[in-house]
């Protein structure tokens, strides 16, 4: 009469028996959803909804157009795009950025460090820091000079990054983090005399009497008193 299966007690698969679906629900024992609206008759029941009422039917999964993680409903308030799961195309879904990252689905480089977060998120950097390193160089300025963001000393040579740029030397050369004193020409000292004779750290200019002559003259009038006192 029905024309269900007498070998299946639910011939529909909706969860309800097709006895229970003729003389309990008066609901069809040949189809899933009776009315229609989208909820199979046997989780009607169990919801406590009507099998035979279309629209109480309560779909438990809110629609998401583009398939990124975040219903319409919400896109539509945030100002996102409900369909372009990426609303900033900065290569993170609305999804990885509101629910994983916190970075702004309407911003595609949150930090303003001149990296999509996108980028910094494969990078390892910080989406929500402008210096991932704190080395004074931002995330941006890093890949300008080809300096490791990840370091805040990127040669190595014990100053860092940023105080290398500032006072011009290459962050990625560790020789000139600490460049050498200018060393100063050795005196010579006459051994008999005490007397400084040459090597003038000055350069000695032709003015004056500081150079080897003077200290030759100097031996002789010592002698020469030496003499006379004799």
């Amino acid at each position: 009469m029905f024309g269900t299966d007498p070998l299946d007690a639910d011939s529909d698969n909706d969860g309800l028996d097709d006895g229970e679906e003729v003389v309990q629900f008066d609901t069809d024992p040949l189809e899933e959803d009776t009315d229609g609206g989208g909820v199979s008759d046997g989780d009607e029941v169990a919801a406590g909804t009507d099998p035979l009422y279309e629209p109480d039917d309560v779909d438990d999964e809110p629609l998401d157009s583009d398939g990124d993680g975040i219903p319409d409903d919400v896109e539509d308030k945030l100002g996102t795009d409900p369909f372009d799961p990426d609303s900033d195309d900065d290569g993170l879904d609305d999804g990885e950025e509101i629910n994983e990252y916190d970075t702004d689905p309407l911003d595609a480089d949150t930090d303003d460090d001149g990296v999509s977060d996108g980028d910094e998120v494969d990078d390892g950097t910080d989406p929500l820091d402008s210096d991932s390193d704190d080395d004074g160089l931002s995330d941006g300025d890093e890949q300008y000079y080809n300096t490791d963001p990840l370091d805040p000393d990127s040669d190595g040579g014990g100053v860092n990054d940023g105080d290398e740029v500032d006072r011009g030397s290459d962050p990625n050369d560790p020789s000139d983090d600490f460049p050498e004193e200018p060393t100063t020409t050795p005196t010579e000292v006459d051994p008999l005399v005490g007397a400084y004779v040459g090597g003038c750290a000055d350069g000695c200019s032709s003015t004056g009497s500081s150079g080897p002559g003077a200290a030759w003259l100097l031996v002789a009038l010592v002698g020469l008193a030496r003499r006379r006192r004799a």
